[in-house]
């Protein structure tokens, strides 16, 4: 009864809109404040970060960076699209720190910041190029010229390796299952979690993220107004390679 129907693979193009919701931090509750901290020292190293740089977290979630972040920098901005996250990362923070509900395809700010941070694959999520684009010119409108960035990606090549198609786990009192597949012709990792409570099925959504390798990346940066520093395939700073599970890129906005 708990068999994956072919509903389950349909994914809707605005899935965004309703995954990101109450249950999200539970189902992602190992990507812990803990396992952020080292994440963002080097994102921090990365970019240079001064104690007076305006540093904006794109799509900051429960605000797990930001909160690592909040003694290195006086200025600290996060924008996210969903409520509930929003209100977990307004707990977690200290007053000072800026909370903005936004779309990261069109920033409510102007040229004000000295760095932009774009952790955990927090990119890829619309269904066109441009669309995806856009959020890469966004980032380099809002940042001062000069301004630094960090955005961290999964890494196509080793997904399509090493992708586990399905697992299943408890936690708390729930069952949560998860499928896993690589659609090729959209070239799109997609992922279908349904959340059983005993037998009841509680909550089932969808994520889709768009398969773009290093180079097609680089090119998109290029055309953002974004200039590459330096690359790394994890957060040991190893070079992008196979068997390196992340594309990172840290760089400045073109003058």
């Amino acid at each position: 009864m708990n068999a994956e129907t072919s509903e389950d693979r349909i994914i809707p193009p605005d899935w965004y809109r309703y995954t990101f919701g109450a249950l999200y931090p539970m189902i992602y509750a190992h990507r812990t404040p803990e396992a952020a901290a080292p994440e963002a020292t080097f994102a921090a190293q990365c970019t240079q970060l001064e104690k007076t740089d305006a540093v904006l977290d794109l799509c900051c979630g429960g605000g797990r960076h930001m909160a690592a972040l909040a003694g290195k920098t006086n200025t600290l901005t996060g924008l996210d699209y969903s409520p509930e996250l929003l209100r977990l990362a307004k707990q977690a923070l200290p007053a000072e720190a800026r909370l903005v509900r936004g779309d990261m395809r069109n920033l409510p700010f102007a040229a004000t910041f000295d760095v932009v941070l774009n952790f955990f694959t927090s990119f890829g999520y619309f269904q066109t190029r441009e669309e995806n684009l856009a959020v890469l010119r966004e980032m380099a409108r809002v940042l001062r010229p000069g301004g630094r960035f960090f955005f961290d990606y999964f890494s196509a090549e080793h997904t399509r390796r090493y992708l586990r198609p399905d697992s299943e786990r408890a936690l708390q009192n729930y069952r949560i299952v998860e499928h896993r597949w690589i659609d090729l012709a959209l070239r799109r990792i997609n992922k279908s979690t349904r959340v059983w409570k005993e037998e009841t099925l509680v909550a089932k959504f969808g994520e889709s993220v768009s398969l773009y390798t290093p180079d097609e990346l680089l090119a998109m940066f290029d055309e953002a107004g974004l200039e590459p520093d330096a690359q790394f395939g994890d957060y040991e700073g190893h070079p992008i390679a196979m068997e390196r599970p992340r594309v990172i890129v840290a760089g400045h906005r073109k003058a």
